[in-house]
């Protein structure tokens, strides 16, 4: 084999290597684990967890694995481990259906006294997860705008689908495929009646019938201003809202619910999460601190005591509690045992120098390709390499290895080991 064609062998071999032993490496040796369950328990007024513990789990934790998986815990905020059904007991709003069989509802807290159909009226859930933002994942831009005064219980998807353009709200007959210039002109005339400014920033909507009803879209135009747009008796119903253009509205997530006080969140240019209200878009801050947008998931749980902001990255977890007026009352940070490194994680360490990863991840959901560097023990698994291709070569061959080879070996570590093995037997 020629010099060049040994070299672009080589280099496949290290680029296959590393990217596909990592992956064999990790679905024998690794544990995929979620993330860590926490929520703040109004029965003790503090914060619970539930998550699973990697690595070597606790006798303390074991000894309440009654009917579970020993490595899954339940864990108060001081550390405390206790049983599945009484970590449920702390979460009479979330488990409320349990707590009516073994007949502990009505549950009476802060002087309060809360049944089934109260808790199932007060709860909700908002979530905005990084890999959902507008820009962090791929879509195909075409949304149905449904009917909002249906006539009917059911919502149902129209035949149409419309998209932004440069210049227009345009729709688009899903069956004929064809532009709907009637209703493209009517809704782009009523835009911009309402000073609107293409094109727009970004399109919001929970575009599914599975809600209770229909609240629209909103818009936020060029200039930031931000428009509430519905179909309503096949009409366009445009609100231009009061939202500050200094906010610079990255993203609403959309939840139509029928407590009917908030339309969902919204996500300023600066990271800033808000409660977007009914009464005249008016805007709630929820205070977090350090909560990072494009890394982190945030869910805000509603219960008829509390809300609850857990937000998180890959390893840590954060949460607030806060009272009905989004004051915060207690916080927790807590690093997840998902992020606890293990002895296969180190041998993963000094295994791999290095890895080349194709797909997405936790806060993109485009796939790419990407280098993730090893850590110091790699340094350690680079040097055991050039010390077994070096003295192996010897023994085998009764010389040394080349200058060239070594230092391929050094700085590619297994992979390299593995190429220079194969083209070592090939010649």
């Amino acid at each position: 084999m020629n010099r060049n064609a040994l070299a672009v062998y080589c280099i496949l071999v290290i680029l296959v290597s590393a990217v596909y032993l990592p992956i064999l490496y990790d679905k024998i040796f690794i544990d995929d684990v979620e993330k860590t369950h926490l929520f703040l328990s109004p029965v003790s007024q503090d914060f619970i967890l539930m998550e699973k513990i990697v690595g070597k789990v606790p006798d303390a934790a074991r000894g309440f694995a009654f009917d579970h998986h020993s490595n899954l815990a339940y864990m108060k905020a001081d550390g405390t481990y206790v049983p599945r059904k009484a970590f449920e007991r702390h979460l009479p709003f979330i488990y409320y259906k349990n707590m009516e069989i073994i007949g502990v509802l009505p549950i009476t807290l802060n002087g309060q006294t809360f049944d089934k159909k109260t808790i199932k009226a007060q709860r909700r859930v908002l979530e905005i997860k990084a890999r959902d933002l507008a820009d962090r994942y791929p879509e195909v831009p075409f949304y149905p705008l449904l009917e909002s005064n249906p006539g009917q219980a059911r919502l149902v998807f129209p035949e149409n689908r419309f998209r932004m353009t440069d210049s227009d709200m345009e729709f688009i007959n899903a069956d004929a495929n064809i532009v709907d210039t009637g209703l493209t002109e009517m809704y782009t005339h009523a835009l911009e009646k309402k000073g609107f400014v293409f094109p727009a920033r970004s399109v919001n909507g929970k575009f599914t019938v599975l809600k209770p009803f229909d609240e629209g879209v909103f818009l936020v135009d060029h200039n930031f201003h931000v428009f509430h747009v519905k179909r309503v008796d096949d009409k366009p119903s445009i609100a231009k809202t009061p939202i500050s253009t200094d906010l610079k509205i990255r993203a609403i997530k959309v939840s139509e619910n029928k407590q009917k006080k908030y339309y969902g969140m919204a996500l300023s240019g600066d990271g800033r999460i808000f409660l977007l209200g009914y009464n005249n878009y008016g805007l709630t801050p929820v205070p977090l601190a350090d909560y990072d947008p494009d890394r982190m998931d945030l869910k805000l749980i509603f219960n008829p005591l509390y809300c609850t902001a857990i937000y998180s990255d890959d390893t840590i977890i954060r949460a607030v509690a806060m009272d009905k007026n989004f004051v915060p009352i207690k916080t927790f940070v807590h690093t997840m045992s998902r992020a606890t490194m293990t002895g296969a994680g180190k041998a993963r360490d000094l295994l791999f120098p290095f890895t080349l990863k194709l797909g997405t991840t936790s806060s993109c959901g485009y796939v790419t390709a990407r280098a993730v560097p090893g850590t110091i023990w790699s340094l350690a698994g680079m040097g055991i390499c050039v010390l077994l291709f070096t003295g192996g070569t010897k023994t085998a061959t009764g010389q040394w290895p080349g200058r060239l080879r070594i230092i391929t070996v050094a700085f590619t570590g297994l992979y390299g080991l593995i190429a220079m093995i194969i083209a070592g037997v090939s010649e």
